[in-house]
């Protein structure tokens, strides 16, 4: 299985100061990692990292065997899409504009879409389940259902990686479940590698594969639910969270 990406030593933060020990990670193809981690603790952070949004303050960060920083927009913009909690407040922009713009990188000199690239676009949009909001403004859609459109708007990019920040947040239990799903199957039938962060530990300790944890200053520490829980590491690092709670393999 390739890598996709590799952090040595990775440091993030601001102004030269570091959020936590460095970071040593990386991310095979077809991996599903979940980012957890208190409020405060850099998952935002790592993300923007990751995403070359910003600078880290020490390590590298190799994307495809490259340093992250010797690509150029344009170049990871076709490697990695990025669903962040910001969302456009435009008011006249609607479904369909919004998510066509992930194709931009697809795109020729015209930027004009092609029949191929309608298709995808109301695919993911299928796929995520709000095809029937094609031609609503955005602004007039709930937060859950815009939390959809920017996820179909990072499909029809069409990357080998994806970065979720916060994907199922204002989404119903239901709707979470139905997210998790999509990432799986991307997963398996298209080889999509992606990380997400959720503040739901509940939702991630039932249906995560795989999860890094993190606190502020406190090390990365990685591994499979049950793994983290036997370890005390949930315990240790989400201690007002988890205090009164049993985890259900446990009961």
């Amino acid at each position: 299985m390739s890598e996709v990406l590799h952090t040595y030593q990775l440091l993030i933060g601001y102004k030269g100061q570091a959020l936590m020990p460095a970071i040593d990670v990386s991310l095979n193809e077809g991996d599903i990692v979940a980012l957890a981690g208190p409020n405060g603790s850099g998952k935002t952070t790592l993300f923007k990292t990751l995403s070359a949004s910003l600078k880290p303050v020490g390590g590298e960060v190799k994307l495809f065997g490259k340093d992250l920083r010797d690509y150029s927009p344009t170049e990871r913009s076709s490697l990695f899409s990025l669903v962040l909690t910001e969302k456009p407040d435009d008011l006249f922009l609607k479904v369909f504009d919004i998510v066509a713009a992930g194709r931009y990188p697809h795109l020729g000199l015209l930027a004009k879409l092609k029949a191929d690239d309608e298709q995808i676009i109301y695919e993911s949009l299928e796929t995520v389940g709000v095809s029937h909001l094609v031609n609503r403004n955005f602004v007039s859609l709930s937060d859950g259902e815009q939390q959809k459109v920017m996820i179909a708007k990072a499909l029809v990019q069409d990357t080998p990686l994806i970065f979720m920040d916060e994907p199922a947040a204002f989404l119903d239990y239901p709707s979470k479940i139905e997210l998790v799903n999509i990432m799986h199957k991307l997963s398996r039938e298209k080889r999509k590698t992606i990380l997400f962060s959720s503040h739901d530990l509940d939702l991630l300790l039932r249906h995560a594969d795989v999860m890094w944890v993190v606190a502020p200053k406190q090390p990365l520490r990685q591994g499979t639910p049950k793994e983290l829980v036997e370890q005390g590491i949930i315990d240790n690092y989400f201690k007002p969270i988890v205090a009164k709670e049993e985890f259900f393999w446990m009961k």
